[in-house]
């Protein structure tokens, strides 16, 4: 016997013996409904959202990669949730009104008022710019019309759902966002300095006057473009909180502006704006075919226009106290040296004497980037970590003790650090290293005896100016590791004095998981902590500390499928990556292995392929048809550049561009380096997947059906020519039997329909016989697509993620590792231990465990599997329509389970692998029987 409750709000129960009699007792349900459901007023209407974000400011159009203005024809997405309005905490809900799925449990219709000021949104303001009227639609969303939208502007809005039988309508709280220019509205320069060398950091200075009625709204917005990183202050005050801006692009294409709204900072009369510059990536080549150099353009504007102020020549420049030092390069970031003897923090303030400094000199562009405004989340600090411990390092060679801190964990950031006793040109050296013993084994740049003091040459300088609480911090590069050294102080620094500012652009976690195993907890956080370290700069890269370079593979694929998305409010971030992949496409079609670096390296087709996984699993979740209409043109041209090396119907090597990879640091470590057979092997699976995707996408976008048509053949006779050629009868595997190769050729669709049972048995059986994940990196996406969609592997994955032995995730806690590593052996020469070679398992916990997989449009699927391993689970995540909640605990002979729907969705709920059932928002319980 099943029971199932259908726990209403107002505390009304029913119970009956399956769901499917409780939904045929229409009438009684009907009539019961009357009373359960939450009348409008109990309603509130939250999370209001332009392009995926909170109020962005100097919106452009995301989508059209090659658009100069990117403004053109452009209507913003907005979009908002529903909830009980005594649930609505913190802009996010935790539970919702109970629903019968027609009209008591979704928004029947909805209004949007959009305004150039807050007050026209009131019943007695003016008349606004668009008022949609009443949309009878269940969509929580929709597009303000592009007609319009005007540049560097402000738009107020506010949304009202109709829901049930009251014809009242529930209003939201307004919201603002603001657009950007168009290319004729920047009228500056960019400029730089004159003769400083691209090493230095640059502190640029402009006094203005601002007239009496500058603005009727207050607002004035500063639109800041830079070849490297800036910070922007006005009046002596830092514009925001953000670090490390702009977010990285392919520079000699595009440069991404930030937009600032210093209304607040400006006063009438005599104002000064300052911007502080560090050269950031414009040094390095990885980021550009033709030389780049810093520079920077600056365009301030009132809404009216009637105010302007632009970068140019008559702005002053100088030198400041820092400099980088190191390349910034790949095996070498370096770090920043800075001078105490010059710092002078006043620079930034109307009165400071500038005389002394000299007038900008333009930059010299034969090809001038385009400019788009930023949408996606800054870098930030994030959180500050205090110094642990404390110990003095000395060698028969040293004559200056080391100093060693322990920040107790691993981290991407800052360091802010204090010292006292140092004498003027007294010279401290800042080592990190991530490791501390076997400098040989870890290839250290810099070790003393089996001491390592820095890794990848990650050294800050800091020269004294010889006064009390003198402090070094920061501010145009980072480092990731976990110790910091100090050679060159008079004595041991104070441990309250040392302070790591962790760094992410990262968006905000949205997802919870919690069960009875500490171990998977623990696996968990790991998880979501490795991806803040490596989501730097507005992009996933690799590792923090020794390439910052965002790779196919480790930036996309189970990242983010397993990760970014079901995990962490991404999905602004992912359609900048989906541009930062069409950036770097060559005019032949080929897509290199990073993005947005430009770098060929090798020459993998699962990297060239990133962008439609990418725009794909976006719209799976947010059902945005923009996100594949852009992806589509660049697939074509990519599938026309593996056209060229199409041979009997399969991929051959390419001739230029590099070689192909194949799998990448599963246990071994394996490195598929040269032109095997595992490699082509792998690449042509990835060439399935690709046409699968392009498939899927000309499908979607109602594509022509001569491109349908030439998919759908090419993918088939991709698929039986590797087959044929591959299939091994005698064993059931396919090419050297592995579990990359083999969970590859399922998630492809090279194993026919008649073989899939076989071949999914074979790859479970090998899971037992090895009794470890034989996967790396490459690998992860199809093998874990494979294994976490079929309950025959959910116990021997449950079992094998918790080895505490190698290679196992178990084994990185075991080990001590705060972060996640760039290989199972971590101790490996040259293995960084701040990587995102193997995050994404997340999805095993949720996705897996608790069920919550594949939202889309407004339905989501709930299949928990209650493995043997656990007595209770619970997980929460984040949907376009709220929060979804999935828990389940083993009690004496029963299975409970809970859920909760959010408003506005419609959950496909398959408890005990049972038969599908579809039910509207609300909290459900189920109890079965143990099996």
């Amino acid at each position: 016997m099943i029971r199932y409750d259908f726990v209403w709000r107002s505390g009304f129960r029913y119970t009956g013996s399956s769901l499917r009699r409780a939904v045929q007792c229409t009438s009684l349900l009907c009539l019961l409904l009357l009373t359960a459901c939450s009348s409008p007023d109990t309603l509130s209407v939250y999370d209001l959202r332009c392009e995926y974000m909170r109020e962005p400011l100097g919106i452009d159009n995301p989508y059209n990669f090659d658009d100069p203005g990117g403004l053109h024809g452009f209507s913003p997405r907005i979009s908002w949730k529903i909830c009980e309005r005594k649930q609505a905490v913190a802009g996010r809900e935790s539970r919702n009104v109970a629903a019968d799925g027609n009209e008591t449990g979704r928004q029947i219709a909805y209004r949007v008022i959009v305004a150039n000021r807050p007050e026209d949104l009131l019943k007695n303001g003016r008349r606004p710019v668009w008022d949609s009227d009443a949309v009878k639609t269940g969509r929580q969303h929709c597009f303000v019309p592009g007609e319009i939208i005007r540049p560097g502007k402000t738009y107020y809005w506010k949304v009202g759902i109709y829901h049930g039988n009251n014809p009242s309508c529930v209003w939201s709280k307004s919201a603002r966002f603001s657009t950007g220019l168009l290319p004729a509205d920047w009228k500056g320069m960019w400029i730089r300095h004159p003769s400083e060398p691209k090493e230095s950091h640059i502190r640029y200075r402009k006094t203005f006057t601002l007239p009496e009625d500058h603005t009727e709204s207050g607002h004035l917005y500063a639109y800041v473009a830079s070849l490297g990183y800036h910070e922007l202050y006005v009046n002596g005050e830092k514009a925001d909180h953000r670090v490390l801006a702009p977010a990285v692009s392919r520079i000699d294409k595009r440069v991404l502006y930030v937009t600032y709204d210093i209304g607040r900072l400006v006063k009438k009369g005599t104002n000064v704006i300052a911007v502080h510059c560090g050269p950031g990536w414009s040094i390095n080549n990885y980021f550009a075919r033709q030389k780049t150099m810093p520079g920077l353009l600056v365009q301030l504007y009132d809404e009216e226009h009637r105010f302007s102020l632009s970068s140019d020549s008559a702005w002053l420049c100088s030198g400041s106290c820092s400099r980088n030092a190191g390349r910034f390069d790949f095996m070498d970031m370096g770090g920043e040296q800075v001078d105490g003897r010059i710092y002078d923090d006043r620079w930034t303030k109307p009165g400071f004497d500038d005389s002394r400094w000299e007038q900008a000199a333009p930059v010299e562009m034969e090809d001038p980037p385009l400019l788009s405004s930023q949408m996606t989340e800054p870098s930030r600090i994030v959180d500050t970590i205090f110094a642990r411990s404390l110990s003095v390092i000395t060698g028969p060679a040293e004559t200056d003790p080391v100093y060693r801190v322990d920040m107790g964990r691993q981290f991407t950031g800052f360091l802010e650090a204090g010292f006292d006793g140092l004498k003027e040109g007294d010279t401290v050296e800042i080592m990190v290293s991530m490791r501390t013993a076997n400098p040989s084994l870890v290839q250290a740049t810099y070790g003393i005896e089996d001491d390592v003091i820095e890794e990848q040459k990650q050294r800050q300088i800091y020269i004294a100016r010889g006064e009390k609480g003198e402090q070094f911090r920061n501010r145009f590069n980072f480092f990731g590791g976990r110790y910091i050294h100090f050679r060159g102080l008079r004595k041991a620094p104070e441990l309250k004095d040392i302070k790591g500012l962790v760094i992410s652009s990262a968006p905000e976690v949205t997802a919870s998981f919690e069960c009875s195993d500490s171990l998977y907890n623990k696996i968990f956080a790991l998880d979501v902590y490795t991806y803040r370290m490596c989501h730097t700069e507005g992009v996933v890269v690799d590792c923090p500390n020794r390439e910052r370079l965002g790779y196919g593979p480790e930036g996309a694929y189970q990242t983010m499928w397993g990760l970014g998305l079901p995990c962490f409010n991404s999905s602004a971030y992912y359609i900048k990556n989906v541009r930062d992949w069409a950036d770097v496409q060559r005019e032949d079609g080929f897509i290199n292995n990073v993005a947005p670096q430009i770098s060929i390296m090798y020459g993998c087709v699962l990297n060239g392929t990133a962008i439609l996984n990418t725009a794909w699993e976006h719209y799976r979740i947010y059902g945005d048809r923009r996100i594949l209409q852009a992806a589509y043109p660049v697939g074509k041209k990519w599938l026309g550049f593996l056209d060229k090396y199409m041979k009997d119907s399969m991929l051959t090597p390419y001739d230029s561009h590099g070689y192909f990879l194949g799998e990448w640091v599963s246990p071994g470590p394996v490195f598929e380096y040269a032109e095997t057979e595992e490699a082509l092997f792998f690449n042509n699976c990835a060439c399935a997947m690709t046409l699968d995707f392009m498939l899927r996408i000309a499908r979607e976008l109602d594509e022509s059906e001569a491109d349908i048509n030439e998919y759908r053949l090419k993918l088939n006779a991709l698929r039986k020519a590797l087959h044929d050629k591959y299939y091994h009868p005698e064993t059931g595997a396919y090419q050297n039997g592995d579990q990359v190769r083999t969970s590859f050729a399922l998630y492809a669709g090279i194993v026919p329909d008649e073989l899939e049972e076989s071949v999914r048995g074979y790859l479970n059986v090998l899971l037992q016989q090895q009794q470890y994940i034989n996967v790396g990196s490459f690998g992860r996406y199809p093998f874990y697509k494979t294994v976490l969609n079929h309950p025959e592997y959910f116990n021997i994955m449950g079992h094998l993620i918790a080895k505490t032995t190698y290679p196992g995730y178990g084994y990185f806690i075991e080990k001590g590792c705060t972060t996640m590593p760039e290989m199972w052996e971590i101790d490996a020469p040259n293995s960084t231990v701040i990587h995102t070679s193997y995050t994404g398992i997340s999805a095993f916990f949720i996705k897996t465990l608790a069920g919550i997989n594949e939202t889309g449009n407004d339905t989501i699927r709930i299949a928990p599997a209650p493995i043997e391993r656990l007595s209770r689970c619970r997980a929460s995540g984040e949907t376009p329509f709220g929060r979804v909640e999935s828990a389940w605990e083993k009690d004496g002979n029963e299975i409970i389970y809970t859920f909760t729907v959010p408003f506005g969705m419609t959950a496909k709920i398959i408890p005990e692998n049972e038969e599908e059932r579809i039910v509207p928002a609300g909290h459900y319980r189920f109890c079965y029987p143990r099996k």
